[in-house]
């Protein structure tokens, strides 16, 4: 302890003493008293080093001042920001912050206006095409959905009133077509519509040539030339936008189908006033590749398609329409391996440039001449008779010239249609689709009579694999209706080359049609085609796609039957008796105007075959054997030795024409008899 506190008094006289001197020195005012520098340490003693406590403080007492002098600067985001009406956000209103435009002096934006001149126009663009993707990538308000509707309809307005002095609007709103927000592109690409559809004009517009563009012109005709070139560009621009956009997958994003389905309505809605004009095959192809598909019901837009393609062949009289569209038909179907729906096969039914057309025969046409009075003729010297016979032989051969080429070119485009139609009828058959062979034997029964010689043994072939594969015991309606087509089809491409002297064997044809009149007698729709008015089956979950080809069951077989015995040599008297035996069983099932109608027939058969009056009675008359009703072979049938007894029950029926009609052949037969 007393070591302790000797140490602790000994430190206080130290500091006292220290305390002292330091006094002194402030007294006096100067360090001299302190001591020298020895003089071995003058040498090595350059800079006067300060190691003072006081100065240290003095300078970060003279930092932290300069720090406190400068002024302060808050951080406000709301200071250059001017409040705007609020806006109604998902049903929250919020409030709307605007950017405040400071005034510059004259300097300012003298030096601002120089400098955005000496940048160059391609930053320029990609500023703006930044500012349109931030745009685009902010969500569409109320509000500006309202502004861009009204955006595009003030541009429209313009286009519609001068579309030549507007032809910068018609390239912004083609522009827009390619934009990322989809509303943008939806209304934009629809607006167009009715503006392409207002400013097309009537020709197709070619390039100019070289000459044609160094060559001096008028203002009026250059600015046409300037607003025909601008409109091509455009329109180009559209309708490649319309072919990317329509060919979106089903299964992408619900925005880029919708925007595919209103592709395809601006394309649908374009073509009926533009068939005529540039890029007609790029909109043909769009329509074509939507509706080829194996299943359209899933597609709202394909119904609608299909009646413009049909709308497209029934008003084309040229056929150049007509034979591009089946042209890009047949080479989309070729690369889908003919996967399509029944529905699209149909729409080569509506090609009514081929009703016209007949390959094997080329008629002239006969003019008449008419010769006027010497009393009416205008007296003419003899150098004003020739100058005017001059004038009409130029004329006459002017306007033949312009028949001619009309005339060849129609029969051009038919035959090339007929050729495209044909071979793509005889492909599909090949390939063996039994969903589109229906649609294909329509066709056949309608155009195969123009076919030619070289087609007729593969169209033969085919059709005969198709009976020989098919079960004519148990036959639906579609199947029936399938057999009937195949054999007026044969018959129909048989009968065309008839005058070729060529003897080709039908009796596969022949039984067939034997062995399917009880089939046809039992159809309760023999009478009925889609244009009928009934009642849809409630317990059938299938979609029935009615044939274009308004034909019945009925009328097929009153032309096969007309076929068989009038315009080809395949009528026999055997076969002509086994027919009327079995048509006679028929018309106790078949319904009144069927009966009718075949009543007429087979007096028209009696006509030609006056042995079958037999058949109404037993009397002078000898059979060998008996009738085998069982049989579909017309040989085996024996149809020598039948009676037709369905004469006495057919004679009460409860339709007066059918028991007029019965009365007649029966007193018919008894005069053949005798």
């Amino acid at each position: 302890m007393a070591r302790n506190k000797r140490t602790q008094s000994s430190i206080k006289e130290r500091t006292a003493n220290k305390r002292k001197q330091e006094d002194a020195l402030l007294a006096s005012g100067t360090f001299d008293d302190v001591g020298e520098i020895p003089a071995d340490m003058i040498n090595y003693v350059e800079e006067p080093v300060v190691t003072s406590r006081k100065r240290r403080a003095a300078s970060w007492d003279d930092e932290e001042q300069d720090y406190e002098l400068k002024p302060r600067v808050l951080n406000n985001p709301e200071e250059d920001m001017v409040e705007g009406l609020p806006i109604k956000i998902n049903g929250k209103i919020e409030r709307n912050l605007l950017k405040r435009q400071k005034k510059k002096n004259g300097k300012e934006a003298q030096e601002e206006e120089s400098e955005e001149e000496e940048e160059p126009e391609e930053k320029v663009e990609v500023a703006k095409n930044v500012q349109e993707e931030e745009e685009e990538e902010q969500p569409d308000t109320e509000e500006k959905v309202l502004q861009l509707q009204e955006e595009i309809a003030d541009m429209v307005e313009k286009i519609m009133e001068d579309p030549e002095e507007n032809t910068s609007a018609l390239t912004r709103l083609v522009k827009m077509t390619q934009s990322k927000n989809p509303n943008t592109c939806k209304f934009s690409m629809l607006a167009l519509v009715p503006v392409f559809n207002s400013i097309i004009p009537g020709y197709r517009i070619r390039p100019l040539s070289d000459l044609e563009k160094k060559e001096k012109v008028s203002k009026e005709v250059a600015r046409l030339r300037q607003f025909e070139q601008n409109l091509v560009v455009n329109y180009k621009n559209y309708i490649s936008r319309l072919s990317v956009l329509s060919k979106t997958a089903n299964n992408e994003n619900p925005l880029k189908v919708g925007l595919g389905i209103n592709a395809m309505q601006a394309a649908n809605g374009i073509i009926s006033n533009a068939s005529h004009f540039n890029f007609r095959s790029e909109v043909f192809s769009i329509l074509i590749r939507r509706i080829c598909k194996p299943n359209l019901r899933v597609d709202p837009i394909a119904t609608t398609i299909i009646q413009t393609v049909e709308s497209l062949f029934t008003g084309d009289d040229e056929g150049s329409i007509s034979v591009e569209i089946v042209r890009i038909f047949s080479k989309v179907l070729k690369i889908r391996n003919y996967m399509i729906d029944e529905a699209t096969m149909n729409i080569l039914l509506s090609l009514d440039v081929l009703q016209d057309y007949d390959p094997n025969t080329k008629e002239e046409g006969t003019e008449m001449k008419f010769r006027v009075k010497k009393k009416d003729r205008v007296h003419l010297s003899k150098k004003e008779r020739k100058a005017r016979k001059e004038m009409k032989e130029i004329d006459e051969e002017m306007r033949k010239a312009e028949l001619v080429v009309s005339a060849e070119e129609r029969e051009k485009n038919q035959a090339e249609i007929l050729k495209l139609v044909l071979a793509l009828y005889l492909n599909i058959l090949k390939a063996g689709h039994t969903n589109l062979v229906g649609a294909v034997l329509e066709g056949l029964s309608k155009f195969g009579n123009m076919a030619n010689f070289d087609l007729l043994g593969d169209f033969l072939e085919v059709m005969k694999e198709i009976i020989m594969d098919t079960d004519l015991t148990e036959l639906n309606s579609s199947e029936v209706r399938k057999v009937l087509l195949c054999i007026v089809s044969s018959f129909s491409l048989v009968s065309n080359n008839r005058h070729m002297k060529i003897s080709v064997d039908l009796s596969t044809f022949v039984n067939a049609l034997y062995a399917i009149l009880f089939n046809v007698a039992l159809d309760a729709d023999i009478e009925l085609s889609y244009k009928s008015l009934r009642l849809a089956d409630p317990l059938d979950q299938e979609l029935v796609k009615p044939s274009v080809n308004v034909s019945t069951k009925a009328e097929l077989l009153l032309k096969a039957l007309d076929y068989t015995f009038f315009r080809t040599n395949s009528g026999t008297r055997e076969r002509a008796a086994a027919f009327t035996k079995r048509l006679y069983i028929a018309m106790m099932h078949t319904p009144e105007k069927t009966t009718v109608a075949l009543l007429k027939f087979v007096d028209k058969l009696m006509t030609k075959y006056p042995e079958i009056g037999g058949l109404y009675s037993t009397e002078d008359r000898i059979g060998n054997g008996s009738y085998n009703i069982n049989t579909d072979i017309i040989s085996r049938s024996n149809a020598g030795a039948a009676t037709l007894w369905e004469n006495a029950t057919l004679n009460k029926h409860y339709c007066p024409a059918v028991t007029k009609g019965i009365n007649a052949l029966t007193h018919r037969s008894k005069e053949s008899n005798k």
